[in-house]
């Protein structure tokens, strides 16, 4: 049987995690859930971050509510946007994102930064190529969601 290759990206993309990180979330009267006219679009734009104390964010890792940022002795990493605008993947080629996934590199690009914290591209580096063209032909689907995510936030020296 042949499987669509978005239909395996789908399968793939919603038993793996990604939502975890990658979209916003509503808080409802049966608790968090995915806001679906965000899905997969990263950390909110417009979301600013409340203030933490430093010294414990050095021993700890701190989450936002919605699981789009995270804080560690790295800094401040928001969750990517995976979807098809050009302030996500829209412009991304599928060996940019093998790349991205692969070496664990900034938008696929060799000679880039590192992915940051949490984001586990080590564990998706385990995929095969044809499971990792295959999440990237579904995450095409998507509908766009136009949403800048901030750059990282270094650590503070103190």
């Amino acid at each position: 049987m042949v499987v669509d290759p978005a239909e395996r990206g789908a399968y793939l993309v919603n038993t793996n995690g990604c939502h975890d990180c990658h979209s916003p979330k509503k808080f409802t009267d049966k608790g968090m859930e995915l806001d679906p006219d965000r899905l997969l679009s990263g950390h909110p734009a417009d979301e600013k971050l409340p203030p933490y104390d430093e010294k414990t964010a050095q021993s700890y890792i701190l989450f936002s509510m919605g699981f789009t940022a995270t804080t560690g002795p790295w800094g401040t990493s928001f969750a990517a946007n995976l979807t098809p605008d050009d302030t996500g993947l829209g412009t991304w080629s599928e060996a940019q994102f093998l790349t991205a996934i692969k070496k664990g590199l900034y938008k696929g690009l060799e000679g880039s930064r590192p992915l940051l914290p949490p984001m586990p591209w080590q564990h998706y580096a385990n995929f095969t190529d044809d499971d990792l063209k295959a999440i990237f032909a579904y995450l095409k689907t998507f509908k766009p969601v136009e949403n800048l995510v901030p750059a990282p936030i270094p650590p503070q020296i103190q």
